[in-house]
């Protein structure tokens, strides 16, 4: 008989690893996660116990008798939310009451006649298929008894089989989209390690997310203690490239767990608990260990080892699963400079999960028309010479090339604008750590200088005749509509269509929308500087109120006088019926079709093309209306806070010119017609996101239509799919029927994955992987501390928000949101205050607060899991301050 094998039933075959003997080879599906990467490390020559594996075959005779019993049926009926616990208790008991045929017993008293180590004790661990990958750890899930003797093999044995019909293990394949009804579960017996200390390690560290450093927690005794977490363990933090023990700290090691000679385990305290675990010669030989195993491996992974007897052993390494990884061209070698990032896809958009790799591609693609033309350099290639670069779904701004331009203090500043957090890490960090260096960058705005006098001579329009500025926007909006909608009815190559409506976006925002809106910050911060630098705060933030021809905030009084247009008894469930059957008053019919006409193209997470516009999914935008219809009152009415913006805003002004008259009238014209500016063209700071996203919609319908199609002729899953796929594969899916579409989305989602797998991405990060936080802030108790973005304070109940139609928003509520996009504009109307995680002054969020004169504070780290609906605060959105009221 081969060693590697031995016959256990017809179709049944035990796999062994051992130092001396290599093993078989054997598939994940059979032998599952863990005891695939155990016949991994034995072929890599890792010093790890020898063991075999009963695999999944070894048990289907088991899970035939299961599945015969009432405890089965019971299984697959009952409710996940209710009745799983006991119905996975039921069949746990049952797979208790099985016992090895004689075929399987004589396999296994074949297998450990093999070992003849001292002791004789064995670990026994559950291996299921689904455990220990990339995607999913099941950490904690599966059973492993320790310290088994020969004759408590099958009872251990039956332990770690029954572990995979536990509710834990059942709740974790459902969350984590696994079929929990169809369990698989191997088993390895492994030599049992009388370990000293044991413990675990990781190649990162796991809080910083530091690629360079690797972590260990250590414990006397058995590592259990450190798995299970009933002991707070010694933690040695390693700079793994330059071999430094960078922090060590001593854990309580509250007790530790021992194994017994004749077999199972004590808990008892060790007197040493005072004492490090681990010498220095011990953490440097497992960080080589780690090194060696994340080297093989090729990704970041946990391993469990083990001292015994000054012999160092490898239990287990499995994938690290809740890292955050970077593109490769974003990562710099272990030792080099490093290179700083912000994630503006959080603090300027609010989008806190990646964009599909379509939209990522159509961003990149418009971003490389625009600074090719700008600069004459297409800065989304290289990230060495980018300021913004668009990959795996965000957004990533290099601050490392911003400090070759601005000193860490002006950048923080001009930061502070966009995310006062983000502002607050920038400050924070040692400049010369992540200054790039690279003085070829300094080179790149002499392209734009060339570019300034036709840019300059729409400025100018715009400071010596804003209305006129502002017809032309207008009519530049029109046009390019027009033209893009015939763009949309050329039978263009996919490519080429996205070209063409990159050039026609790029052209109106830089001969009309953009020289406009430039025009009024100009304004403002010139009004600013007449009016000495850093006065009159208050005044100028009402300034920002209410100023006109903003489309966001039209599109929000849009909906609300639409919804003033239904009968107030209106049953709402049936608003969506009537509307298809167009039942409704006409009156709201035309306004209904006039809104999805200007605003139909836009939704919640709209700068994603794979997300459903209000067009596709009218039934978010009736919720929406119906929750509006139900706020009667004249507080209520948004045009009416507009309007009082609008008088708080001039009546600024007016405070403004009675403080300052003594400048001489000359300086007050000046000042006069700068206000003019600004009043009439500040609101177009939102178009060219509006315009952007009308060429995205565009391009989606185009793109949906193709998906059908690649459906229909079996090269896409689902019509979803093609949101995985780039422009260019699109284009050429056109003309090479035989591209692997499957394989090209698969390939292209690998890290979105991964990041879709994070719970919260960090706002900033850096080359190496290192998370970035702000310095810690001194608050008083019982108050939060954010950033002030609309002025005010007002008492309500909190509502937290993950989504706008997650729940109806009722008036007076004080609404809390990571971010908000223009999906969210409705809900502001029912709004008493709002609270924010991510976003500054010129955030979405903050923007239409200001607009609804509502207090609004940002940068509250965690706001949505700080307080439970119905909490009441107060909102001090002058200060930044939110406070419990007890």
């Amino acid at each position: 008989m081969d060693i590697n094998s031995a016959v256990a039933s017809s179709d049944t075959t035990i796999h062994y690893f051992m130092k001396d003997s290599p093993p078989a080879k054997a598939a994940l599906t059979s032998v599952g996660g863990k005891a695939h990467s155990l016949i991994r490390m034995i072929e890599l020559q890792l010093p790890v116990p020898p063991g075999f594996v009963l695999p999944v075959e070894f048990f289907s005779d088991w899970f035939d008798i299961i599945k015969k019993t009432s405890a089965w049926s019971a299984f697959l009926e009952a409710d996940v939310n209710s009745k799983l616990r006991s119905s996975c208790d039921a069949l746990k008991k049952e797979a208790m009451k099985l016992s090895f045929s004689k075929e399987q017993q004589d396999a296994v008293s074949a297998a450990l006649a093999k070992f003849n180590h001292k002791g004789g004790l064995f670990a026994v661990r559950s291996s299921s298929p689904e455990e220990d990958l990339e995607g999913a750890s099941f950490a904690g899930g599966y059973e492993t008894i320790l310290g088994v003797t020969r004759d408590g093999i099958e009872e251990a044995v039956k332990r770690a089989f029954a572990s995979c019909l536990d509710q834990r293990v059942a709740v974790y394949k459902k969350q984590n989209n696994f079929d929990f009804r169809t369990p698989k579960i191997a088993v390895a017996v492994q030599t049992q390690i009388s370990s000293d200390v044991a413990g675990v390690g990781f190649s990162l560290n796991p809080v910083s997310n530091s690629y360079d450093e690797a972590v260990i927690n250590a414990n006397w005794g058995l590592g259990e203690t450190v798995v299970a977490g009933i002991a707070t363990p010694d933690t040695f933090i390693v700079d793994k490239y330059k071999k430094e023990i960078v922090q060590k700290q001593i854990g309580g090691k509250e007790t530790s767990i021992w194994l017994l000679p004749d077999g199972g385990t004590e808990e008892r305290p060790d007197d040493r608990k005072g004492d490090f675990s681990l010498t220095d010669g011990q953490i440097t030989d497992l960080t080589k260990l780690i090194v060696r195993v994340e080297e093989s491996y090729g990704r970041p992974m946990d391993i469990e080892w083990a001292y015994a007897a000054g012999e160092m052993f490898l239990l287990q390494a499995r994938p690290i699963t809740t890292f955050i990884p970077l593109a490769a061209e974003l990562i710099t070698p272990p030792g080099a400079q490093k290179r700083l990032y912000l994630d503006v896809t959080i603090c300027v958009q609010g989008l806190f999960k990646p964009i599909s790799v379509l939209g990522t591609s159509f961003l990149r693609g418009a971003a490389s028309l625009i600074t090719s033309k700008l600069f004459g350099k297409d800065l989304t290639k290289n990230v060495d010479d980018a300021f913004g670069y668009m990959t795996d779904g965000r957004i990533y701004c290099n601050i490392s090339n911003v400090f070759e331009f601005a000193k860490q203090e002006k950048a923080a500043k001009f930061f502070n604008n966009m995310d006062p957090t983000a502002a607050k890490i920038i400050a924070s960090v040692n400049e010369e750590e992540y200054r790039s260096h690279n003085k070829g960058i300094k080179h790149i705005p002499l392209h734009l200088f060339f570019q300034l006098p036709a840019i300059g001579l729409h400025v100018l329009e715009a400071r010596l005749l804003p209305e006129h500025a502002q017809r032309h926007v207008v009519q530049e909006v029109k046009e390019f509509k027009r033209d893009v909608r015939h763009l949309a009815e050329e039978d263009l190559p996919f490519d080429e269509l996205a070209d063409a409506l990159f050039e026609r976006l790029r052209k109106s925002i830089f001969s009309a929308v953009m020289p406009a809106f430039a025009t009024s910050r100009i304004a403002l911060e010139r009004m600013k500087a007449i009016a000495g630098e850093g006065k009159y705060e208050g005044e100028f933030k009402d300034m920002e109120r209410a100023v006109p021809h903003n489309p966001t905030v039209e599109m929000g009084l849009s909906l609300y006088h639409m919804s003033q247009l239904l009968p107030e008894d209106l049953d709402a469930s049936k608003l969506e019926e009537k509307l298809d059957a167009r039942q409704l008053p006409r009156t709201f019919l035309a306004a209904w079709d006039e809104f999805m006409d200007l605003y139909g193209h836009r939704g919640p997470t709209e700068l994603d093309i794979a997300a459903p516009r209000f067009r596709d999914q009218p039934a978010t935008l009736l919720a929406q209306v119906a929750t509006l219809r139900r706020s009667t009152s004249a507080e209520d009415n948004p045009q009416e806070r507009f309007d009082r913006g609008q008088v708080t805003r001039h009546q600024a002004f007016e405070r403004l010119c009675e403080q300052l008259h003594d400048k001489g009238w000359l300086t007050m014209k000046d000042f006069s017609s700068l206000y003019r500016v600004y009043e009439t063209l500040a609101g177009y700071r939102e178009m060219p996101k509006y315009m952007m996203i009308y060429c995205i919609d565009t391009l989606r319908q185009r793109v949906l239509r193709y998906a059908k199609e690649l459906c229909e002729a079996d090269r896409l899953d689902s019509i979803q799919q093609i949101f995985d796929l780039k422009i260019e594969q699109i284009a050429l899916a056109q003309t090479d029927k035989h591209l692997d579409l499957r394989k090209l989305a698969a390939e292209n989602t690998v890290i979105i994955k991964q990041l879709n797998a994070v719970a919260n991405l960090p706002l900033v990060i850096d080359s190496r992987g290192k998370i970035i936080n702000p310095p810690p802030v001194e608050v008083k108790e019982g108050e939060i501390v954010g950033t002030a973005v609309s002025s005010g304070i007002i008492t309500g109940p909190i509502k937290v928000l993950h989504t706008p139609d997650e729940k109806p928003l009722e008036r007076g509520d004080i609404l809390v949101a990571r971010a908000t996009d223009p999906g969210w504009t409705p809900l502001f109307v029912n709004a008493a205050a709002v609270i924010l995680e991510v976003g500054g002054m010129l955030q979405h969020g903050a923007l239409v607060a200001r607009e609804y004169g509502l207090p609004c504070v940002t940068g509250v780290k965690d706001a949505t899991k700080l307080w439970e609906d119905g909490t009441m605060v107060e909102v001090d959105g002058t200060n930044g301050i939110v406070r419990i009221i007890h």
